[in-house]
């Protein structure tokens, strides 16, 4: 039996839940048709990791037909009764959870038979994938103003589309919401990187001078070279949550 609120509700946002079956039967058809591949965690307790393929929508019988998993050894742990999670990060971001019927062979190939989900899952789109930075490996951020000092702090998250940051509020003239950064500097993965920004959301401590007061930054032509990279970083991050959460 599927426990959607020890797995699911740990990662994905409730108003993405895709509930209506025709809402449910176009995604599960677009992910048949592409045969895209997906991620897919076995079981609940020790979780074993691989990937495979939509291949058929066996609606008759309210089930679905996946390849076998990828590496073979994930098949031992797919046995009838087994918890599913699956998921694709490389199209349109679509998982669902269910459990395995059978392990059968299928247009004379190994695959397996798995339980049709009543609910699809949207996940997030990847400009808006955060990564919460290691506390071990603080980043440091520069902010240079529009005629004010340049301020100091740490990054906390960090997503294609932008990133939170902690500061000591200024002495002099405080961040405004709305406020245009003429640079932010600071490295990813050893690279030095400088953006433009802009302060889309103020955090506490915004009256309090010398304060920890956080920040949301939006990027403004961001490179595509590093969104790229801080995308690939934010999927490995939101992978690991996955398996953690599974556990």
């Amino acid at each position: 039996m599927v426990n959607g609120e020890t797995r699911l509700d740990k990662l994905f946002v409730d108003a993405n839940r895709l509930t209506l079956k025709a809402a449910c039967d176009r995604a599960l058809q677009f992910l048949v048709k592409n045969q895209q591949n997906m991620q897919v965690l076995v079981g609940q307790p020790g979780t074993f990791m691989g990937h495979a393929a939509l291949l058929y929508d066996d609606a008759l019988h309210e089930s679905l037909i996946l390849d076998a998993l990828t590496p073979d050894a994930a098949n031992a742990y797919a046995l009838a009764g087994e918890d599913l999670l699956l998921w694709t990060d490389d199209a349109l971001p679509l998982g669902f959870q269910t459990v395995v019927v059978e392990q059968l062979i299928w247009q004379r190939f190994a695959a397996i038979r798995i339980q049709r989900p009543e609910m699809v899952f949207q996940w997030q789109r990847r400009s808006t994938l955060r990564a919460v930075v290691d506390s071990s490996n603080k980043t440091s951020v520069l902010l240079k103003r529009y005629g004010a000092r340049a301020v100091e702090g740490e990054c906390v998250d960090i997503g294609a589309g932008g990133m939170r940051i902690a500061i000591t509020a200024p002495q002099d003239y405080p961040v405004t919401q709305g406020e245009l950064l003429a640079q932010v500097q600071f490295k990813f993965q050893g690279q030095a990187c400088s953006v433009e920004a802009k302060v889309c959301h103020l955090g506490p401590g915004i009256y309090t001078q010398g304060g920890v007061q956080q920040l949301g930054l939006a990027f403004i032509h961001l490179p595509v070279a590093l969104e790229d990279k801080i995308i690939q970083y934010t999927l490995r991050y939101d992978r690991e949550c996955l398996r953690r959460a599974s556990r």
